[in-house]
């Protein structure tokens, strides 16, 4: 089946992508390379070449592993002589590493046997941040061990990470709607610490939107002060949509919900992500939603922000079939850091 091939595909390359990361040179695989031969070649337009380079640039990434995994199998789907290839060459590639010496197929084994040799000794094991952009990973809770064996976990930018992170700070309640935003919304140092404002209420580069914004629903249930933008396939422009808000002095945010809304084609898949001041290629926080559903999302701010980028695009563009719906940011709000 073409979803079981593409999932084949897009985890053995993101396992092989990390350690190669880790182990430079160290690390090679002929098969594995060649298969990523196929997808380079395969997809060469600049929206899939993007949508690859991101995945090969963050492969422990979960939201660029669904994101590459759902737009593969649409290909593997209309094209199946490129399908045959790729069944072949990651047959290829399995059957490789069945044959790999005793020896180094008792590595990992040994690994995790140590690990737990080590736990029950009492020590603890702190696994190395994989984040593409060399940030630690935030801690696990305290009293649990981690044990990394051949894939490691989810940077801390993440969606995984970013949705399960817990820390000591209470999280703010959702700010009401009826309240008026501060005289400076823009500015978390003109409120109280752990003040949420709403990023609606945010200011904005030349006073201009780019997307919608008022009270709206997330896959039927109503978010109030939410932001969205239509996507559509079958125009150039409405492939993703992007809007920019001014702030300082912020130490996170938070989404309620990102999905489509009622009224959207309910086959279309999107992804959901942020970015701080100029950076347009790392977010901080990113998630692809499946059809029909609809996630929650939160984000840290680094200091120093003095931007917020919200982007939501499309995650398979067909354009033979012309698909169309809002994406929606229900109840973003930022948390202010105080004064």
């Amino acid at each position: 089946m073409a979803d079981e091939l593409a999932s084949t595909v897009v985890r053995s390359l993101a396992q092989y992508l990390i350690r190669k990361s880790e182990a430079g040179s160290a690390v090679y695989d002929a098969q594995l390379e060649n298969v990523l031969g196929l997808l380079v070649t395969k997809l060469s337009s600049p929206f899939h070449g993007e949508l690859l380079a991101r995945f090969t640039d963050s492969p422990a990434v979960a939201a660029e592993q669904e994101a590459l995994r759902v737009h593969l199998d649409q290909e593997i789907r209309n094209d199946p002589e490129f399908g045959a290839q790729l069944r072949t060459a990651m047959s290829g590639a399995i059957e490789s590493r069945r044959k790999l010496p005793a020896q180094r197929r008792l590595l990992p084994v040994l690994a995790v046997t140590g690990g737990v040799a080590v736990v029950i000794a009492g020590t603890f094991i702190v696994a190395r941040s994989t984040a593409q952009d060399g940030e630690a990973a935030a801690p696990g809770t305290p009293g649990t061990v981690t044990v990394t064996a051949m894939v490691p976990s989810p940077p801390a930018n993440s969606p995984t990470a970013t949705s399960s992170t817990t820390t000591s700070t209470v999280t703010p309640s959702l700010p009401s709607a009826s309240d008026p935003p501060p005289d400076n919304p823009g500015d978390g140092s003109s409120v109280s610490k752990g003040t949420p404002v709403f990023v609606a209420d945010l200011p904005k580069p030349s006073d201009q939107w780019y997307f919608e914004h008022g009270d709206h629903d997330v896959r039927l249930t109503p978010y109030q002060k939410s932001v969205w933008t239509p996507l559509s396939t079958c125009n150039d422009d409405r492939y993703s949509g992007v809007q920019q808000f001014n702030l300082k002095n912020f130490s996170s945010i938070e989404v309620q919900a990102v999905g489509m809304d009622g009224n959207s084609d309910p086959s279309l898949a999107v992804k959901f992500e942020i970015f701080v001041n100029n950076d347009r290629v790392k977010p901080v926080a990113a998630v692809a939603v499946s059809p029909g559903d609809a996630k929650p999302l939160r984000a840290e701010l680094p200091a120093g922000t003095f931007a917020l980028t919200l982007r939501s695009s499309l995650v398979t563009i067909d354009k033979s079939k012309c698909k169309s719906g809002n994406a929606v940011w229900g109840a973003a709000f930022v948390v202010a850091a105080g004064r």
